[in-house]
């Protein structure tokens, strides 16, 4: 059952919020929810600002939303192959990669007590389970949107 509140909650939040918010806002939401709800499950309520998933999905998440607003306005294109990329958007992805990695390797610091700026996901994540809560939210972000823009209200 607890599993069931761990995941239903904050992609409930998502569906609800992607009528409103972005694709990143909307995953920045259910992170938050979802570290909210570990936090309440678990009753380190203290801790609840100050975890992995903080540094490794919210703040690149935020550091998106913010770039976009500036990076979006930059209206060239840049041909790869046959399709076409806007500067602004591929700019906008490198800048969440790399807070991302920053943000990642910064992280890893304290556990090893040294800097490893190639296996630092290693360090971070206790198991490939780690993984899976950004992972769904990610997809729910998507087809939440997706749909969102079809859905009448």
């Amino acid at each position: 059952m607890a599993e069931l509140l761990i995941y239903i909650v904050p992609a409930f939040a998502g569906i609800i919020g992607s009528r409103y918010l972005s694709r990143l806002a909307n995953f920045c939401l259910m992170v938050a929810v979802f570290q909210f709800d570990v936090a309440i499950l678990f009753g380190q309520l203290r801790t609840a600002v100050f975890t992995l998933y903080t540094v490794i999905c919210i703040i690149p998440a935020l550091a998106g939303i913010v770039g976009d607003r500036y990076l979006s306005k930059c209206k060239y294109d840049l041909q790869i192959a046959s399709r076409y990329f806007l500067i602004g958007k591929l700019a906008n992805a490198l800048l969440i990669i790399a807070v991302f990695y920053v943000g990642g390797v910064l992280l890893a610091f304290p556990n090893r007590g040294k800097f490893i700026p190639l296996l630092f996901l290693e360090v971070i994540f206790v198991s490939a389970g780690s993984l899976i809560p950004p992972l769904v939210f990610i997809l729910v972000a998507i087809v939440a949107y997706r749909l969102g823009q079809h859905w009448q209200v």
